[in-house]
């Protein structure tokens, strides 16, 4: 909140007349019993600012099932992951899809099934999670890892 009052502000030279009509912006006018308008007021002013609130941060989905197969070939396999989970949120813009810590789909917001096809290399494993997301926060599940042997 600022405070304004006649002794702390400025004087203004040419307020009023014919070469300079613009009014200041910190300029406080108001208009006495008889409509008159006087540049230097006598009674305090008050001004407030208005902050927009912060967006809520979307609360993190919650697995409720994954499942995956495995085709074995030559170096390892090609892993089919199915992953749902339950939608706890009601502002996120959207869901992001994650493995191996790369973003590999985007989803619209309220989805809560995903399907990944990918290469699994013998001896190595693929890690997932999603992630609710809206311009400000991002939650996201646990992570979960799994490999074709």
């Amino acid at each position: 909140m600022a405070v304004l009052s006649a002794c702390n502000l400025p004087s203004v030279t040419g307020f009023g007349n014919s070469n300079n009509n613009a009014r200041p912006s910190w300029l406080a006018v108001y208009n006495d019993i008889a409509g008159q308008s006087h540049q230097n007021p006598t009674s305090i002013v008050t001004a407030t600012d208005t902050v927009p609130p912060t967006p809520a941060s979307p609360n993190a989905p919650i697995w409720s099932v994954y499942h995956y197969t495995c085709k074995l070939a030559v170096g390892g396999g090609t892993m089919t992951m199915n992953l749902g989970w339950t939608d706890r949120s009601n502002n996120e813009e959207g869901f992001n899809i994650y493995r191996d810590g790369q973003v590999i789909a985007t989803l619209a917001p309220d989805s809560t099934s995903f399907v990944d096809v990918a290469f699994v290399a013998t001896g190595k494993a693929l890690n997932y999670s999603v992630e609710a997301f809206n311009k400000d926060w991002r939650a996201s599940t646990s992570t979960i890892t799994n490999f074709c042997q």
